[in-house]
């Protein structure tokens, strides 16, 4: 349970988006990655996190890696509310799933229809509140520019396309294609507008 908690609490960190002025936001998403690289593995809360069996590129590894992505390739607005997807979205489904008891979604062992509606549901709202705090707080510094905040229908779609994409095994795992799923159904729908 420590794990998708952590999971939904970094994305918090969405917020600072609308905080740090450029290049910081940058270097805060680097230094993410030195602490999912370097840092957690050497520490006995590191080495806890860590799935039986897990590759080297797991979750832990790949979590900064999307988020430096989704900062890097995404208007700020946008990379908040994908981050949103990403962390609380998949911590939701990891926690409702296996405690909800509720059929399989197309026979899969991991995917239930009470965690992957956990998933749309929470990372759809993360999306959104996340990407209007970050703009909220950018509107109080001044010196961070937000200018389009998705609408909750496009955060919404978001996070239904990240979870169709959860249902899919992929590896390393699902942490880089829910990102790159959330951030381009947003860019879509921002440029589409």
């Amino acid at each position: 349970m420590t794990r998708p908690l952590l999971h939904a609490a970094t994305g918090l960190l969405a917020l600072t988006l609308g905080l740090l002025p450029a290049p910081w936001h940058l270097v805060g998403a680097v230094l993410g990655i030195v602490a999912g690289w370097i840092v957690f593995p050497l520490t006995a809360f590191g080495r806890g996190l860590q799935r039986p069996g897990e590759p080297f590129l797991g979750g832990l590894r790949t979590y900064p890696v999307a988020v430096l992505a989704l900062v890097v390739l995404l208007p700020r607005a946008e990379a908040a509310a994908a981050w949103g997807v990403l962390a609380f979205g998949d911590a939701a489904a990891g926690l409702v799933g296996p405690r909800v008891p509720a059929p399989a979604i197309l026979g899969s062992p991991k995917a239930t229809w009470s965690g992957t509606s956990a998933y749309l549901i929470c990372g759809g709202l993360a999306a959104w509140g996340l990407s209007w705090g970050a703009a909220a707080l950018a509107t109080c510094t001044g010196w961070v520019v937000i200018d389009v905040v998705p609408s909750v229908l496009a955060c919404f779609a978001a996070a239904g396309a990240a979870a169709l994409l959860d249902l899919v095994p992929l590896p390393p795992d699902d942490n880089l294609p829910a990102a790159a799923a959330a951030g381009v159904v947003l860019h879509v729908l921002r440029i589409s507008t």
